[in-house]
């Protein structure tokens, strides 16, 4: 497929600042790759000078993968294709001791987060489980992502989790800075630190990156900003892209007048518009624009698509969510008879509790699915396991990482010692490792360890110490962790506590994927130096907190997913489930007195995700607590053309809403 005139436009504009709004479905990542590609072979702009950033690390290697088919791969040598964290973490590797840091820095990842969070609140005598760790998360990130004018919020609020937010919050950065690590906000704020505090250092990369892209641009919050503005200096070769109308990230602290404003900071820029959508027919685009242009704070546009389609959006309300179930399920099974693949079916829902009622019916006509967002390889306790103790061994200091491992295998070192170890640190200020070592070294110290469990003690130290020295020392890692995985007992372990051969295999083999991650890690041809333990470690946090991957693409199972999850994504049939007041637009948002243009902007993102066929549901009542509730459909049906949608109720059933709905409900009726 050629490029369209705008696209053409965007792909040649290579001077001064340019604004591409990249309409759903219309390209935009293919734009991307051939304006990389025009600029390096056309215009012979060295690679090394090219700066390409994206939000996640699957679009990042989207854009390579397609680049390497397009240009030569020595050609590309040098260029920054990675997400704004990966190049936050590239810069602080090179220069985080200016800050105060060791350059052998730690990398937290959202479950080392929330164990500290737990370790701090138990410290004010605070029960995490009345304030629960992942909402002081969310609010602390907020913080550092709005540069503190967040935490001036929480200074005014009377909200208990506001409350606990600001107290723990300078606990927080100082265990962060005592322990010598980093959560993922530090990756982008600490780089912006370093532009201010050193402009000798900012000055280097202005005279190394000349020209700036970034794609998804409605998602940048004002620290990314920022940083941006500062890693780009003097220079004004920019061009953003993105659509306003997908901005659904503000949760994350996304603001979407960066985008709306890019024209007031650059009033020289050209703007270009991708409205041609290539993706979805003509009508379910024509459906997703009547609905859009009710939001008032946006750009004008109407996107269009030359697949002309008779086939309208249907909308079906049902009773219940069990009926809801059932209509979908048997539309699902209709579509699989002629000939539609499993695969090509999603079921988007607004919050993941809807998912269950669905999964149910799935598994009770044996049709496969697959829950993205579910649970991945890393998400595996041996693999969780393996990751803490190269964490331990890499960094003394960690510990989390240390409390995991200790007792890991078994090593009858119970919750009486960790307790009294946990009591001394605390009455000391002393680390968890210095107070292992002086229990190790005297005999009188914390008498209540009984002489056996500082002899486990002794044996678990001395392991740590050995493969510090192996893996510091060793041309290769991957073979020392092979070793390091057999020598700690991890795999005799399983052994004894699975009965289930096949269990087994699974849980060995999944130690020995890892081996294999690192032995990838290590071979990378584009690698310029030997890596470090520390280096695989972050490089594995970046992965455990990007999305999921799709671990087998041919697996043919029908997919259920977040709407938020969905962007990007394409199906050639979408049900968008729970189109109802309370669900979407969310209570939540509704009843703080905010505007909807977020929900409504989801709504949409949801619509532009179907290729041919889009089905809405809702259901009259629905469960909350185990009391069935009344509902009422989504304000955002009537804002849809009535041209482009069918509307149909339960009372209305036809045999149109197909002979298999009809006859499960016929059953649940008798049952």
């Amino acid at each position: 497929m050629e490029l369209n005139p705008n696209q053409m436009e965007a792909v040649r504009k290579v001077e001064g600042p340019l604004l591409v709004f990249a309409g759903a479905g219309s390209g935009k990542t293919r734009v991307i790759t051939n304006r990389i590609a025009h600029m390096i072979q056309n215009q012979k702009i060295q690679a090394a000078k090219i700066v390409a950033l994206s939000f996640t690390n699957k679009s990042a290697r989207e854009m390579e993968s397609r680049l390497r088919k397009m240009v030569p791969r020595t050609s590309l040598r040098g260029i920054i294709l990675s997400t704004f964290h990966s190049l936050g973490l590239k810069i602080l590797k090179e220069h985080i001791d200016k800050l105060g840091y060791s350059n052998h820095f730690l990398l937290l990842n959202s479950n080392d987060q929330e164990a500290l969070l737990i370790q701090l609140m138990k410290a004010k005598k605070w029960n995490p489980k009345d304030f629960p760790p992942k909402e002081i998360i969310r609010r602390i990130s907020l913080v550092k992502n709005t540069k503190n004018i967040y935490l001036d919020r929480l200074y005014e609020s009377s909200n208990e989790l506001d409350i606990v937010a600001r107290e723990i919050y300078p606990n927080y950065i100082d265990s962060l800075k005592d322990t010598n690590s980093l959560d993922f906000d530090d990756l982008i704020l600490l780089p912006s630190d370093l532009f201010h505090k050193f402009p000798e250092i900012a000055e280097m990369y202005h005279k190394k990156f000349h020209y700036f892209m970034v794609d998804e641009f409605q998602d940048t919050n004002e620290l990314q900003y920022e940083f941006l503005t500062l890693l780009r200096g003097p220079h004004r070769n920019l061009c953003v892209v993105g659509d306003d109308d997908q901005s659904i990230y503000a949760f994350r602290g996304s603001n979407i007048q960066l985008i709306l404003n890019f024209e007031n900071d650059f009033p020289d820029s050209k703007v270009v518009r991708l409205l041609e959508n290539y993706r979805s027919t003509s009508i379910i685009i024509k459906a997703a624009n009547s609905l859009i242009q009710k939001n008032m704070d946006r750009r004008a546009k109407e996107l269009f698509s030359s697949l002309y389609s008779e086939e309208k959006v249907e909308y079906f309300e049902t009773q219940d969510e069990k009926e809801e179930a059932i209509f979908v399920v048997s539309k699902i099974e209709e579509a699989q008879r002629k000939g539609s693949k499993l695969k090509d079916l999603a079921i988007l829902f607004r919050t993941n509790f809807q998912a269950r009622p669905f999964e149910e019916e799935l598994r009770m006509r044996n049709i496969p699915y697959k829950v993205v967002g579910g649970y991945n390889f890393f998400d595996r306790k041996e693999v969780r396991d393996i990751i803490a103790y190269l964490r331990i061994i890499a960094n003394p200091k960690d510990e989390f990482a240390l409390m995991r491992t200790i007792n890991t295998p078994k090593r009858k070192i119970g919750e009486k010692s960790m307790a009294a170890m946990h009591n001394a640190s605390i009455q000391n200020g002393s680390s968890l490792h210095d107070i292992m070592d002086k229990i190790i070294a005297s005999p009188d110290y914390l008498p209540e360890v009984k002489s056996k469990v500082r002899e486990e003690m002794y044996n678990y130290s001395e392991l740590l110490d050995k493969y510090r020295k192996k893996f510091a020392q060793s041309a290769k890692l991957a073979p020392v962790l092979r070793e390091f995985i057999q020598e700690s007992g991890m795999e005799r372990e399983i052994q004894i506590e699975e009965s289930d051969e096949k269990v087994i295999k699974a849980r060995l083999y999944n130690m020995s994927e890892l081996v294999n991650m690192l032995s990838f890690f290590e071979d990378d041809e584009d690698r310029e130096e030997k890596p470090s333990l520390f280096d695989f470690l972050a490089r594995l946090a970046l992965l455990m907190e990007d999305e999921p991957q799709d671990e087998e693409k041919e697996d043919n199972r029908v997919q259920l997913l977040t709407i938020h999850q969905s962007k990007g994504l394409e199906f050639e049939t979408v049900f968008v489930v729970g189109i109802e007041e309370g669900v979407i637009p969310n209570a939540r948002v509704v009843d703080e007195g905010n505007s909807v243009d977020e929900e409504r902007r989801l709504f949409y993102v949801a619509m532009t995700r179907a290729k041919r066929k889009l089905f809405l549901t809702s259901a009259k009542t629905r469960r909350k607590y185990g009391e069935s509730m009344d509902t009422s459909p989504s304000r955002f049906l009537e804002e849809i053309d009535p041209t482009t949608i069918n509307l149909q109720r339960l009372e209305d059933a036809s045999p149109d809403a197909g002979d298999d709905f009809l006859k499960e409900l016929e059953k649940l009726k008798v049952g």
